[in-house]
């Protein structure tokens, strides 16, 4: 009976939203978690922007959203997941000259940027921090979206700025290099997001926790 009451309990439906870069990695191991650990519950995935996506959490369109560099608001509640360190991701150079050494911040202020357009957590990282240390990115071409930014760094457009595991979700990861940047080390954050005025579900409480673990 008791069981019965918290299969009940454990029912119901979660609407999640990914960021695209997320999505890709997370997707198939969540769903695997959600399948086993809440049987009786439905799931549903969105992929979004951090703006649309916080849009989403207050109009309850969403209950849950992975978000990067979530601001300070009184409407979200925000668990910090992971800190995603930011890469220097180029065309890996013929002949096996590929290199990891770092690449300082001022450096990366030089080269033709392939990335996203404004109010992207990303972009924003990259500004302010460059700001931080007096110089501005050299944009070469605006475009949203992690995998038409990778084809086009492929396709020698220019360099872009992405967590290392943005590879994952291309066909060839062997056709990129990634460069940690440093002085300044550039890193976003992943945090777990609900709208503060509304009550969590015990369904929505266990796929807090799954995510988790997954993301562990």
């Amino acid at each position: 009976e008791d069981l019965g009451r918290v299969r009940g309990a454990l029912a119901g439906r979660v609407a999640l939203g990914l960021p695209p870069s997320i999505a890709r990695m997370m997707t198939v191991p969540l769903t695997r978690a959600f399948r086993k650990r809440l049987p009786s519950a439905a799931l549903s995935i969105s992929e979004g922007l951090t703006i649309s996506m916080q849009e989403g959490l207050l109009t309850g369109r969403l209950d849950i959203a992975l978000l990067y560099n979530p601001p300070a608001s009184p409407e979200l509640n925000t668990l910090p997941l992971m800190d995603a360190e930011l890469f220097l991701i180029g065309l890996r150079p013929p002949r096996g000259k590929a290199t990891t050494h770092p690449v300082s911040l001022k450096e990366v202020s030089a080269l033709p940027l392939v990335i996203p357009s404004r109010p992207n957590a990303i972009r924003m990282v990259v500004e302010t921090e460059m700001a931080g240390i007096g110089c501005k990115p050299e944009i070469s071409l605006e475009i949203d979206g992690v995998a038409a930014i990778l084809d086009l760094v492929a396709d020698g457009a220019g360099y872009a700025v992405l967590p290392k595991y943005a590879l994952a979700t291309t066909q060839r990861p062997e056709a990129y290099q990634a460069r940690p940047i440093d002085k300044p080390r550039l890193s976003s954050r992943l945090a777990l997001a609900t709208a503060a005025g509304r009550t969590t579900t015990m369904t929505q409480q266990a796929m807090l926790e799954l995510i988790q673990q997954v993301a562990g």
